[in-house]
């Protein structure tokens, strides 16, 4: 098992005013991979496009209540005779807790998702990072 210690993780292109869901590539240790994230969220109609939504929050030990949603990202990695599906998965915002995709360890940092953002572009105060590192197996 990798520790977030022993790994350089760097902060993946996500444009929260892009809205959700979104992809892009990236290129990492010499090889192409494509990003794909998404929220799985359904917040009220009555909420106002600037309403946040914690999808990373970790449930109080008072109050066992899960997040409303939450974000799916999907890894795919191209190589030079095939493309890989190599992740798929919903993300979940514990320090320690890294995601292996083949050789990259991803980490979810923040995930607060404006509603305005939800199949939307806008600048509604969505902030998403999510950590990504080559890990060495």
């Amino acid at each position: 098992m990798t520790t977030a210690a022993a790994l350089n993780f760097r902060r993946l292109p996500v444009e929260p005013d892009e809205g959700l869901p979104q992809s892009f590539g990236c290129l990492i240790g010499g090889t192409s991979y494509d990003f794909g994230l998404y929220a799985s969220l359904d917040p009220p109609e009555a909420d106002p496009l600037e309403t946040l939504y914690d999808l990373a929050a970790p449930a109080p030990s008072t109050v066992p209540t899960a997040p409303p949603g939450y974000l799916v990202l999907r890894v795919v990695r191209h190589g030079p005779d095939s493309t890989r599906t190599v992740l798929l998965r919903k993300l979940v915002a514990e320090p320690a807790l890294i995601h292996e995709a083949g050789e990259l360890a991803i980490r979810l940092v923040t995930a607060k998702v404006a509603r305005g953002n939800l199949n939307g572009r806008g600048h509604y105060g969505t902030e998403i990072v999510i950590g990504v590192a080559q890990r060495w197996t």
